[in-house]
């Protein structure tokens, strides 16, 4: 059986799991199949074999959109920002343009 035959016979497993309504483990049990292999599929078929897969431990960042407005902050406490061995604590009322410096400084240097 050439590849092009298996992915051919999966694709069809895969659409019948599909229309079915149950989860990979009922389904592979009703079918005589190995819920690892059906899962090996369902990640090929959902996420192709060209989709770009992160590296381990590779670090992405997201830009943020910040108004001036103040928000209210009472009773709130700090939230952590954790990169690696480093930590930042940021209160409630931190200095928004001292915050994007230091996150500016750590994307530069990690």
């Amino acid at each position: 059986m050439t590849l092009k035959d298996k992915r051919l016979e999966w694709k069809t497993q895969y659409d019948a799991w599909k229309d079915s309504d149950q989860s990979i483990a009922e389904w592979c049990r009703n079918h005589g199949l190995k819920p690892h292999q059906m899962y090996y599929w369902v990640q090929q078929f959902e996420e192709g074999p060209d989709a770009p897969k992160n590296e381990p431990g590779q670090t992405q960042w997201l830009t943020v959109q910040m108004d001036n407005e103040i928000v209210a902050s009472e009773g709130q406490g700090p939230i952590y920002i954790h990169l690696g061995a480093i930590s930042v604590e940021v209160q409630p009322d931190a200095d928004r343009d001292l915050l994007s410096d230091i996150v500016s400084l750590l994307n530069s240097q990690c």
